[in-house]
This record gives structure tokens, sequence and C-alpha cells, in this order.
């Protein structure tokens, strides 16, 4: 079984880094390291980390070099951190990786993007309401599909990495939105309801299709402003496909179907440029695998595609992954690699004890490999934690 430190490259120091790595190796039993790419939040806090403690990044910067070549299809280059590249910090943090004998793989947010989308409105998710939804990309813009193209590409043609981990695809729910704030709980449904997209493409390819988007949108809307005034019914239907499917007679089966084939078709885009230089991709899924489609995610395409599924852990009780892993054994079969994304920190899990007991779950239940996030994040006595369930993992 794999293990694998997921870092931010603020969390090394370039003059020690290969003996950091090797550390880490030797020490600490990590196969790998997993580097973010694309920062995904504004502000981090890092108190491991050599220099500044807070990190001012700004949610969708590039933490790496991105070479124009890549980008001339767009009208605009993406947002960089100017000092990381200036000194190539992720490419040296990369070949030191490598040197210590760690695989390096690049995390990369798909669809969420403020750094663009506060920009350029247009590629963004337009709602129900013609409210823009700024953090999210949609999957079916073309400008935004060449984006997450050329980021992956950019990454496994002019870094040696092993591949990517493609996070964040799809039609996100507005949970997603750091920052969100409501007097109104929104439940799931209205949630639901709120991420949805009816922009000019996804509008064309509905039309394409012979889809009556527009009485999706205007059902869709009637119910969000029915609830703004007021708690409804229909606020607390589930998130079940039969139920959904059969809303509008019928049409909101198909334009769930829709959503599925867009995203399948971004999802082919970026395994190909991938794979077009023999990197492998990691695709993020969800412990509940029959919720996938709420973000328009197709299992069975997923499956096909990707070398793995990795799925987060964050906040489970230890006595509720097992069923959870066991479901998502069952959907990936032979086909792909199971991974999973641990969180050794109390904000997440109740405490040390919990945290070991998710790392025996992944175990016992023969997971291909684990993710553990946070290290420069992490007060330091949690790094034991990771060490011990390296070393559960690995016994």
């Amino acid at each position: 079984m794999k293990a694998v430190l997921r870092a931010f490259i603020y969390d090394f120091d370039l003059r020690t880094a290969t003996e950091q790595f090797q550390r880490l190796r030797n020490d600490w039993g990590m196969d790998g390291i997993s580097l973010v790419a694309v920062s995904p939040a504004r502000v981090v806090l890092l108190p491991n980390a050599p220099g500044d403690r807070l990190r001012w990044i700004g949610e969708g910067t590039l933490c790496f070099q991105p070479h124009p070549a890549w980008y001339a299809d767009l009208r605009f280059l993406p947002v960089f951190d100017e000092q990381a590249a200036k000194e190539e910090v992720f490419r040296r943090l990369v070949e030191a990786a490598k040197e210590a004998g760690l695989s390096v793989m690049a995390v990369v947010p798909c669809c969420q993007n403020s750094a663009i989308g506060r920009r350029y409105h247009d590629l963004t998710v337009l709602n129900a309401l013609d409210d823009r939804i700024q953090d999210f990309l949609c999957p079916a813009n073309p400008d935004a599909r060449t984006l997450m193209a050329a980021l992956v590409g950019d990454l496994c043609s002019n870094y040696a990495i092993d591949g990517v981990e493609l996070e964040s695809l799809g039609y996100l729910l507005l949970s997603r939105v750091q920052g969100l704030v409501s007097d109104i709980e929104l439940t799931p449904a209205i949630e639901f309801l709120m991420s949805r997209c009816f922009c000019a493409h996804c509008t064309r390819a509905a039309t394409e299709r012979d889809i009556e988007i527009e009485r999706v949108r205007f059902f869709a809307k009637t119910q969000l402003e029915q609830f703004f005034i007021a708690p409804t019914d229909f606020a607390n239907t589930p998130l079940e496909w039969d139920i959904w499917a059969s809303l509008v007679e019928g049409v909101g089966e198909q334009i769930l179907y829709l959503r599925m084939a867009i995203v399948s078709s971004l999802l082919a885009l970026l395994v190909e440029a991938a794979q077009k230089k023999d990197k492998k991709v990691h695709i993020e899924g969800h412990l509940l695998p029959a919720r996938l489609w709420t973000v328009g995610l197709d299992r069975q395409q997923m499956v096909l595609l990707a070398d793995a599924i990795e799925v987060d852990a964050k906040e489970v009780p230890p006595d509720r992954l097992p069923p959870s892993l066991i479901l998502n054994k069952q959907v990936v079969s032979t086909n792909a690699e199971l991974w999973v994304r641990l969180h050794p920190s109390e904000r997440f899990v109740a405490n040390r004890h919990a945290f070991l007991a998710q790392a025996k779950a992944c175990k016992d239940h023969n997971v291909s490999g684990v993710v553990f996030a946070g290290y420069g994040s992490l007060r330091r006595q949690n790094w034991s934690w990771i060490q011990e369930a390296v070393s559960l993992l690995k016994s």
C-alpha cells in the first residue's frame, strides 16, 4: 500500500528540500509527495513553513510557472505566484523529491478557480436566478475547458511529475464556495438548484439535443423564489436520481444525462492531455458514489478513464468508513485503484485514536494508497500521527 503526503510548495525550504524529502521517505516511510499546483484558498496558515506563516496566495493562483505557449488559444494567462515562479520553486521541489526517491503528483482543482472566474465572468456558472457563481468554471464553456486542458498539459509536459490529481471536476455545489454567508439554511435540494448552470453554452448543448432546458430553468427559478419567501415542501426533496429525473415531465432526466455527457467529455479531454505524456491520472470521487451524478460525474466513465479514484474521508467517523470503502471498491472493481485521503488533525477527526482507526480501515479493506493531507499546516505533534499511520499501513 502506498503512502503519499500532500503539501504546499511553501512548506519546504529550497535549501534543505532534498534532506526533507529523504527524511519523509526514510524516517516516515512515505512513497510519494502530492504538491498543490493551484491554490485552493486565498490565505493559508502554515505554522511549520519556513518564512511567513500566513501565506496570502489567492484562490486559483498557480503555484508553478506557466509556459505561455500552452495558453496561446486563450485571451488570458492564468494568475500565478510571481515570486514562486521566479525562483522556479515548483520545478526545484519536484526534482528534489525525485532525487530522494519519491513519486510526485500535482493537484489540480479543475472547475473551482475564483482567480479566473472573478476576472472573466463569462466562464462561470450562471444559475436559474441569473446569478454568476464566480468561483465555479462551467464545464461546458470552451474557454474553461481549454484552460483546464492547458494546465494539465503544461504540468505533464514541463515538469517531471508522475501524474495529476484532478479535483473539483463537474458542476460544483454552492457549499464549496469559500466564505459563503447566509442566514438561510440551504437544504441539499435548494443548494442543488442554486448551483445548476443555464449559461449560453449549457443552453446551446441542450437545444442541440432538443431538450427543453427553459422549462427546467423556469422550474428551478420558481422553486428558489418560493423558498426565499417561506419554507417549502420541495426544499426537503432528497437528492435521489429517480426523483430528480422525473421532474418537469421527465425533462429533468434529459438534463441530468446532458450534464454527465458534458463532464465526461471534459474528463476525457484532461485524461488525454496527461496520458499523452504517459502520466497517471487520479480523479476525486465521493465516499457515496451514488451521489456523483449531483455534480455530473458518471462513475462508470470515471473508472474507465482514471488510473485511480481518490475519495476524501474528512470528518468520517471510523465506524462509518468501512461501508463506504466497500461501496467504492465495488465501483472501481479491477479497472482502477482506490485511494483514500485522510486528515490528521483534530479539526476533522476526534483524536489520534480515531485517526489511526481510519487508517486501519483503509488497511483492512486493502485500498491501493492513502494520501495524508496537511504537513506544513498541521501542529507538529500531529506529524507523529502520520508516522504511526504509515507504520500501521505497511505492517
